[in-house]
């Protein structure tokens, strides 16, 4: 596909609108229902391939999730616009922007909330190292998943994508996932919930290991082989690799029954973004924390 044409490569803001789905309202910051970050790179990857059709969605790169998008009780859709620039390498960098009106002088302020590079060229990974496949099956400190969102993770039934427990090591997170049959929860890069799922097992790692609330705020890359399906379980391994002034790295790894690789994320960064209000519970934590080099 050639798509480097000079009236190609120019930015396109593309509105859209982002259907408000009852089972988003279980997925919540201090209470308000929030857009996870899974489902902005779901309706980016829609945007880029609405406007260059046959783009490829399945490998993305530096992708940032810089603020809250805030999901109304009283709004049927949520209007939004993609930005998007193809650069000459065939690379597409979408970002996610609201508008909101500020003061009595209707003055529209736009909000970035999401920024990612769909990469042309995608990168070749085809099984996880034998050091993820062998955290399957290290004993650790074990989760219930009931306790797991009554606790940890407060997401309502929607977003309890966690089956079983959850458990964890000083070095990785394990779980199984379920991509949940949701209305609508699927789409050009499968279903969200599994990667959601396995950014709940990080957070569960963070507040044991490290005495911290945190939350995804980008990542290095990421690679979907087979998109996941609704209705399918896979397992997840949530692997730390750093924690430096207070951000905590993982590699994430998503392998299906057969141990096949389905997707697979570098360097997703997490950290505190309540400003210290939300803390771990007591009973979490390690007695020995862990601060990577």
């Amino acid at each position: 596909m050639e798509l480097k044409t000079a009236r190609d490569i120019q930015p396109v803001s593309l509105p859209f609108s982002i259907p408000v789905q009852p089972w988003l309202f279980d997925h919540r910051f201090e209470g308000v229902a929030v857009l996870p970050a899974v489902e902005m790179l779901q309706h980016m990857a829609r945007a880029v391939q609405s406007h260059f059709p046959g783009a490829r969605v399945s490998s993305m790169q530096h992708a940032s999730f810089d603020r809250f998008l805030r999901v109304e009780p009283a709004c049927s859709v949520i209007d939004a616009r993609c930005n998007l620039l193809m650069e000459k390498n065939g690379d597409v960098r979408a970002t996610l922007t609201t508008a909101a009106k500020v003061g009595n002088a209707g003055v529209m302020r736009i909000k970035e909330h999401a920024t990612v590079c769909f990469a042309a060229s995608p990168s070749l990974v085809t099984e996880p190292p034998a050091s993820v496949l062998n955290a399957f099956h290290i004993p650790g400190f074990e989760i219930p998943a009931c306790r797991l969102y009554a606790e940890l993770v407060p997401f309502g039934p929607a977003f309890q994508s966690v089956q079983d427990r959850v458990t964890l090591t000083e070095s990785a997170a394990t779980a199984r996932v379920c991509a949940l049959d949701h209305p609508g929860a699927t789409g050009p890069l499968g279903s969200p919930f599994p990667l959601d799922g396995s950014l709940h097992s990080a957070c569960a790692w963070a507040q044991r290991y490290c005495g911290m609330v945190a939350f995804p705020v980008g990542f290095d890359e990421r690679v979907i082989v087979q998109p996941i399906a609704p209705g399918e379980t896979v397992s997840c391994a949530a692997i730390p690799v750093s924690v430096h002034e207070g951000v905590i790295r993982f590699d994430i790894w998503l392998c299906d029954q057969t141990g096949s690789l389905r997707e697979m994320v570098k360097g997703f960064a997490m950290k505190d973004v309540s400003g210290g209000r939300m803390t771990p519970p007591a009973w979490v934590r390690s007695e020995s924390p862990v601060w990577l080099a």
